[in-house]
């Protein structure tokens, strides 16, 4: 009983630890014009090598899961987006503090990359014990997900330079944010959202089934991405004009959240383990 609860507790924090943690370092945000841009990543370098540090030392008395450590070191670029406080800067003023917005993306970069290594080590081993062509089908279905990211980051990453050149241009800089964000690259990061939402929902759900997870994340992961999957639904049939009342979804819609998904997959493979996993 002691055991159970003691699980339950520390699943808790985990869960909620990149708010606790992004929220203590906002006041460092380099949004805040007295701020240093460069303290702001050297806090946030100390605090991923001490999360870094402080699991692979678990490692060495727990055989903890391996695809669970993988996915909670996503709190690594989740406490640095957090940490910013603010959302992104898509006006004129961006050209003042370009920096600000590449850190965001290289955040989300950071975060891809860990997708990526857990693409391949899910299935170039068969880690989920897939066989037959729904092996490859699934596969093919996290590299499509991994690419929309890569896509996607790039595409905002380089939102400074456009932004740059469109008023070199002459333009009004007014209308570069629908015309750079067009209504088909709109389209593309909904598609984008539906096939990384049900890629860890059906991960999830599948990790249940192979009693790697308790009940709790599949039904948190599964609320969550279908948010996310309405969220994209209601943004694509609107065209980005959210109906007032559910301005609330397009938070489901940021590039964020499935890293917290899959951030609380994590969390909850490293909590499922028993007495028989320390080791001595």
């Amino acid at each position: 009983m002691k055991e159970k609860i003691l699980k339950t507790l520390t699943a808790l924090i985990l869960v909620i630890l990149p708010f606790l943690v992004g929220t203590s370092i906002g006041k460092y945000s380099p949004y805040v014009e007295t701020n240093s841009f460069t303290a702001y990543v050297a806090i946030w370098t100390v605090i991923s090598m001490a999360f870094a540090t402080i699991i692979f030392l678990f490692l060495r008395y727990f055989q903890l899961n391996r695809i669970g450590v993988l996915l909670f070191l996503l709190i690594c670029p989740m406490v640095g987006i957090i940490g910013l406080a603010a959302p992104p800067d898509l006006s004129i003023k961006m050209l003042e503090h370009p920096e600000r917005e590449h850190l965001r993306y290289i955040f989300l970069f950071i975060a891809a990359a860990i997708f990526g290594l857990l693409t391949l080590f899910l299935f170039k081993g068969n880690m989920l014990t897939i066989k037959g062509s729904g092996r490859w089908i699934i596969t093919l279905i996290f590299v499509v997900a991994f690419a929309e990211f890569i896509w996607e980051f790039t595409h905002h990453y380089l939102y400074p330079e456009g932004l740059k050149l469109w008023i070199s241009e002459g333009k009004n800089a007014e209308d570069f944010g629908k015309n750079y964000d067009n209504f088909s690259i709109i389209s593309i990061g909904v598609m984008g959202r539906y096939v990384q939402f049900i890629s860890i929902i059906w991960l999830s759900l599948h990790l249940y089934k192979l009693r790697e997870i308790k009940i709790w994340s599949p039904i948190l992961v599964g609320i969550s991405g279908l948010l996310g999957i309405v969220s994209a639904t209601v943004i694509y049939v609107t065209e980005m004009n959210i109906p007032k009342g559910f301005e609330f979804l397009f938070l489901f819609f940021i590039p964020g959240i499935p890293f917290l998904l899959l951030y609380w997959l994590g969390v909850a493979l490293l909590t499922n383990f028993r007495k028989r996993d320390i080791i001595a």
